[in-house]
């Protein structure tokens, strides 16, 4: 078996040597290169070496899918090229140089996705906690247990704190965008901030006619929308780069904070703000109309195809509308009844292959994918390492998920709260409709079950050739 120091050299070596390695870095699961001449990376050979998941090349970067070794591996390298070594990077925060590239409409739409994914995906944690909250007080309000009084002090607090999490949005977006376009911070926020002020709510509210400049204002409100944040922080990005170039040194501090703001009031207020309130607007109806058209089909297409979603990236757009809809109306119940389904049809083949794998190697691999999977909720060593490599697999998967959503789309189900990946990922269906968390539980066990059957009675095809493993897999 190779070791961590082994495999780090063995790396090095086949992507050129120290000499052909601009930058490396590394995130949760892949170590992350920068090389100055792609051509001389030997992926294939990479993808040979025995605990290599996958490769992928996004824009300038090569990516190495080695899972929760990772940090070790990029160690090892470092020490080994003589590489300055630096913390890990957010996967989904990224660097947005690494997206330089010749615009196409998929590059386009490549990079919209990306933009949403890193401005919406960091907020996660917020969304999680004020939805456990929220279900706090679900569970123990009259729609549940009815164990305590809506009015009670605690009752009223936990209700205020999990709807901050959602009101505020726009400003948790306003800071993950700022990050993401490499702009001012603290003048995002502001700008936010005054999306959210009081007194513009009392103005919508009451219908009264506002200009900005002598310009009309649109009439809306901003809260929970994240949609209107990223598009004016990325307008402030270049407000921001033509105020360097003609602010003197001395003055900047000065005057690039009120000159950024002046200029981005009626930007922000008359045109990308009402722009992107009515996109959001637009994309939740969509859902709506989507739900109302196909039904349970909806939510069984997305249950069955979100782990290829996730290969490609474009998930997580798909998830900051979710959150845009929960938002909104307090719960979705299609985006995302889906992908939590998904999650147990990927837990299935991963413990079929544990059990079906030979070889103490193989079988540490399988165990090291199914518990960070099962456990950590971390879907890529499962779906890189064993799903996307035998066709069987992919098909037992898109089974187990079809069923389980067709039937979560019969029940009514839906999602309050967003929670982490893991095997515990159904206690997201628990909230104000108390039919919703047994349902989702039902149809969570129906892909597990349907995709763990087909599994064990079909098997595995036979591996992809060229993988260097000396171990074999059960086929039946």
């Amino acid at each position: 078996m190779m070791n961590i120091q082994e495999k780090a050299g063995r790396i090095l070596e086949f992507v050129g040597g120290k000499d052909n390695v601009t930058y490396v870095t590394y995130c949760m699961t892949r170590l992350r290169i920068t090389p100055k001449d792609k051509g001389l990376i030997q992926d294939e050979d990479i993808q040979k070496m025995t605990g290599i998941v996958g490769t992928k090349t996004v824009g300038t970067q090569y990516q190495i899918i080695i899972g929760s070794e990772v940090e070790n591996v990029y160690k090892e390298l470092c020490q080994i090229a003589g590489f300055e070594i630096h913390e890990g990077i957010d996967e989904i925060v990224d660097d947005i140089s690494q997206k330089k590239e010749k615009l196409t409409p998929k590059s386009i739409l490549n990079n919209v996705l990306d933009v949403i994914g890193g401005c919406v995906a960091p907020m996660l944690p917020i969304i999680t906690a004020a939805g456990l909250v929220k279900l706090i007080v679900a569970v123990l309000g009259p729609s549940m247990l009815n164990i305590m009084s809506e009015t009670s002090d605690f009752m009223r607090l936990l209700t205020f704190v999990g709807d901050a999490g959602f009101y505020f949005f726009p400003i948790y977006v306003a800071y993950a965008a700022a990050k993401k376009f490499q702009t001012n911070i603290p003048m995002a926020l502001f700008i936010a901030g005054v999306l959210l002020h009081p007194t513009l709510i009392e103005i919508v509210n009451t219908g009264e006619a506002f200009t900005v400049y002598g310009i009309p204002m649109y009439l809306t409100t901003y809260s929970s929308n994240f949609v209107s944040m990223i598009l004016i922080v990325w307008m402030m990005s270049y407000v921001e780069k033509g105020l360097n170039k003609v602010i003197p040194n001395a003055l900047r501090a000065l005057l690039f904070p009120l000159l950024t703001l002046l200029i981005m009031l009626p930007i922000a207020l008359c045109i990308l703000g009402p722009i992107g309130a009515i996109l959001g607007k637009g994309i939740a109806d969509g859902l709506v109309s989507l739900h109302t058209l196909v039904g349970p089909f909806s939510i069984a297409i997305i249950a069955a195809c979100w782990p290829l979603l996730i290969v490609t990236g474009m998930h997580q757009a798909l998830i900051a509308i979710a959150l845009t809809y929960i938002a909104t109306m307090g719960f979705d119940n299609s985006i995302l009844v889906g992908a939590f389904i998904s999650n147990y049809p990927m837990i299935a083949i991963g413990l079929t292959y544990l059990m079906k794998s030979k070889g103490a190697e193989e079988k540490g691999n399988a165990l090291t994918s199914f518990v960070t999977l099962t456990i950590g909720g971390i879907s890529e060593p499962t779906l890189f390492g064993i799903i996307l490599r035998y066709k069987k697999a992919i098909l037992y998967m898109l089974a187990g998920g079809f069923a389980g959503g067709f039937y979560a789309g019969l029940m009514n189900v839906a999602v309050y709260f967003v929670g982490s990946g893991n095997i515990a990922i159904a206690l997201g269906f628990a909230g104000e409709n108390a039919n919703s968390l047994p349902q989702g539980i039902i149809a969570c066990v129906i892909a597990f079950v349907l995709t763990l059957s087909l599994a064990m009675i079909f098997g595995f095809d036979d591996k992809k050739e060229g993988r260097n493993n000396d171990s074999v897999i059960s086929t039946k």
